[in-house]
């Protein structure tokens, strides 16, 4: 392979590929770490890998970056599919292994899911040094199967490294951009015109904004506007998914609250400021969520995705609920009613909030993400 030139002021280029599709838990993570490692190490260049599906290069899209979008195909469910997948994982692969030939990086990072098999499996085969990443409680397939391939393994839990080798095996959390934890509360709640007198319950569905989580906040949002007495005025941002604005917006004009102020946004781009104006969030318990709000120090109910693979959100939720920093609702349980009791046994409670976020700075681990960045470049400079 020929070596790239040596610059006098940036030192040797070398290249980084990072292996992130799927879905935006596996992506944001992985634009974190390149953000970071583009402003420490300037002589990286990083070329991101996703699959053909149109939502992964959106993601991309938004975040202003270009992937390469690779022939790779997710694997089929059920036993009966086995030989179909063997087949994919075969073609996968193929494609995988031409693309590296290509142009060699001298690092590849592989963020879970099906993108990241082939890719880091083709990798190591090509004794380019690797690294997998596992974001959630519970061990993926992919990572537990690439794990006795690849140089190192970083888990954003706890609770996950014991499904890999230990002598490689390093928890680090997971990676945040810097803008999504750290605002200044004053500022924040100056950018949504809320009142600094009042309690800020910030509801996110993530970027697709999870209807059934907008239907239930809804629902309890008229419960603790109708109630007579028991809490005072609170105020809410809401970020609800650009699919289901135009619904909630008119639901809310058509029959608007008088206790209670809303925030109705789209989406929220800016969620550091999100998390700053906050004093309580509801949302899922995907696991880049809950690192930002560890991050931010903000007590949470949270409600898992009753149909997450291997039960993996409602797993990322239980070190919260059990560090005392969160409330776990499971969707199965959940109405409009009891959520607004939940809302207001919480907005009302200022000492337990305050106890809310001192456990759940214990969890916080913003530094992740410098953390994961060390590893890379441990690995740069170790030989093929």
């Amino acid at each position: 392979m020929k070596r790239p030139v040596q610059d006098a002021f940036m030192g040797e280029r070398w290249k980084l590929v990072i292996a992130a599709g799927g879905t935006g838990g596996h992506i944001t993570p992985a634009l974190a770490i390149g953000q970071y490692l583009a402003h420490v190490e300037p002589s990286c260049r990083i070329e991101y890998v996703c699959g053909g599906r149109p939502v992964e290069a959106e993601v991309y899209r938004k975040a202003g970056v270009a992937p390469y979008v690779m022939d790779i195909l997710p694997f089929r469910r059920g036993w009966l599919k086995v030989f179909a997948n063997l087949h994919r994982f075969r073609r996968s692969l193929k494609a995988a292994r031409e693309y590296l030939t290509a142009d060699p990086p001298r690092v590849a990072l592989g963020m879970g899911g099906y993108v990241c098999a082939p890719v880091i499996t083709a990798a190591a085969a090509l004794k380019i040094p690797t690294l997998i990443h596992e974001q959630n409680a519970v061990a993926g397939r992919a990572n537990r199967w690439l794990s006795r391939r690849v140089r190192a393994v970083a888990c954003g839990y706890r609770e996950a490294a014991g499904a890999f080798p230990s002598e490689k095996t390093v928890i680090t959390g997971n990676p945040i951009r810097p803008e999504c934890y750290g605002a200044d509360r004053a500022a924040a709640l100056t950018r949504w015109q809320l009142s600094p007198e009042q309690p800020t319950l910030l509801i996110s569905g993530g970027s697709q904004g999870a209807r059934r989580l907008n239907q239930f906040a809804a629902d309890a949002l008229a419960c603790l506007d109708a109630a007579a007495s028991g809490f005072g005025p609170i105020q809410v941002l809401w970020s609800c998914g650009e699919a289901n604005f135009a619904d909630l917006n008119e639901r809310l004009t058509r029959r608007p609250l008088r206790r209670v102020t809303v925030r109705l946004e789209p989406f929220i781009r800016e969620m550091g400021l999100a998390y700053a104006a906050a004093d309580l969030a509801f949302c899922r318990a995907g696991a880049m969520t809950l690192a930002e709000l560890t991050a931010n120090a903000l007590p949470a109910i949270l409600v898992p995705l009753p149909r997450a693979v291997d039960d993996h959100q409602r797993r990322n939720a239980l070190p919260l609920a059990q560090a005392g920093c969160a409330v776990i609702i499971e969707e199965s349980e959940l109405n409009g009613l009891n959520l607004a009791e939940q809302w207001a046994a919480l907005l009302a409670d200022p000492a337990r909030l305050s106890n809310m976020r001192n456990a759940a700075r214990t969890l916080g681990r913003p530094r992740a993400v410098e953390d994961i960045t060390a590893i890379l470049l441990r690995l740069k400079g170790e030989k093929p």
